[in-house]
């Protein structure tokens, strides 16, 4: 798949097999993340890859509360992190994720951003039980795996309505 086809079919997943994917799989998603552009190129980003259905469990409890689901029961949840009040952190995560979600899109996996942790400043800054440096902040997460039944295609309002050219 090339990178437009990547971009015009991602889509979002939230229902996901059990089926972890293969280390390979995973570890080029995350490597797509680790070649985003970063400000400066300083690459001040952390990635925690967490493939523990235990530990997944955990990280939901801590952050919404007991029992919930932090990421649609996907079989892999990667947190990415920086370090704390970066000039560039938002922006930079934000490409890594942008970047996973595509190679994922293009290895035949799905995913699906997650804000959940990022909503709560004191949790996102205070995660090193869950292996992210002291330090950093976690400005994003990602859910991986297999989709479970049909994507769904996207509706995209009219360029007309988005779009502004001025020649």
């Amino acid at each position: 798949m090339d990178a437009y086809q990547s971009i015009m079919t991602r889509r979002s997943v939230r229902s996901y097999k059990k089926e972890m994917p293969p280390k390979e799989l995973v570890m080029k998603v995350v490597d797509a993340g680790r070649h985003a552009p970063s400000g400066m190129n300083t690459q001040k980003w952390h990635f925690t890859v967490v493939k523990n259905k235990e530990k997944i469990k955990e990280i939901g409890d801590y952050v919404l509360g007991k029992g919930k689901s932090i990421c649609y029961d996907a079989p892999v949840f990667i947190m990415v992190s920086y370090e704390k009040d970066d000039f560039f952190s938002r922006e930079d995560t934000s490409c890594a994720l942008v970047n996973m979600m595509q190679a994922a899109n293009a290895l035949g996996l799905g995913s699906v951003w997650i804000n959940a942790i990022n909503r709560n400043d004191e949790k996102a800054s205070n995660m090193t039980a869950f292996s992210v440096p002291s330090g950093y902040r976690v400005y994003g997460c990602l859910a991986l795996g297999y989709p479970d039944g049909e994507v769904r295609e996207r509706d995209v309002k009219p360029q007309s309505e988005t779009v502004s050219i001025i020649e």
